[in-house]
């Protein structure tokens, strides 16, 4: 009777795991944003071409040539670091005069990298290293990133902030589909942003001022 009863609960414990695993990779495919990966000489030109403007026109501080790459309608998003946790703002156009944080100013540096598509570098907070350098972008279908949706959960979490229909939705054309860069010749200068696609042209969607700064 006895050993009876604990092959029963065995197998309960085990059908209990199975769904649990079950469920946590359901869960993981429904968070997962198919896109599709850039391999056609035409694509990785077109992409190119606004990557490399856009690198130029911000290490330039040029207005009007940066602003000329926001889409007119959708604008920009800017993750910056507060202070623990990460937050964003919704601007339509960029002013280097105006930076987001205020006191973050948008700086300047050299740049001699080419860019290349490959895997992207990781920033290291216990030795305030890059894994590599360069100028990099990511255009794999597996480069999926949620930082928007990541921010958004955490703030509504601990600081019970709320975002309405019309924020979800502009956080989600931003981000969703898009292509990640890293230009960082150093440790100390970089700059990431985002880029994406619209009906044929592309846009830079995203500027990344939180990832590679561990101060909190």
């Amino acid at each position: 009777m006895i050993k009876n009863y604990s092959l029963g609960l065995l197998a309960f414990i085990l059908l209990l795991g199975s769904c649990n695993n079950s469920s946590k990779t359901a869960s993981a495919e429904q968070d997962t944003v198919t896109r599709a990966s850039l391999n056609k000489p035409e694509e990785i030109q077109q992409i190119s071409e606004v990557i490399t403007r856009f690198a130029r026109a911000y290490l330039s501080q040029d207005n009007e040539k940066v602003n000329a790459l926001i889409h007119p309608e959708h604008g920009l998003a800017v993750i910056y670091r507060p202070g623990v946790m990460d937050d964003f703002k919704l601007v339509d156009s960029f002013d280097i005069r105006n930076p987001v944080p205020a006191h973050y100013l948008y700086t300047t540096f050299e740049n001699d990298k080419t860019l290349t598509f490959e895997a992207l570098p990781e920033f290291q907070c216990d030795t305030d290293k890059w894994t590599k350098y360069g100028f990099m972008s990511d255009t794999t279908k597996t480069s999926v990133t949620h930082l928007l949706d990541t921010i958004m959960k955490y703030q509504g979490e601990y600081n019970e902030v709320k975002y309405d229909e019309a924020t979800l939705k502009k956080v989600s054309i931003l981000e969703d589909g898009s292509y990640r860069v890293i230009l960082n010749p150093t440790d100390e200068h970089f700059l990431i942003f985002h880029v994406k696609q619209f009906e044929g042209s592309w846009f830079v969607t995203l500027l990344d001022r939180s990832y590679g700064n561990c101060d909190a």
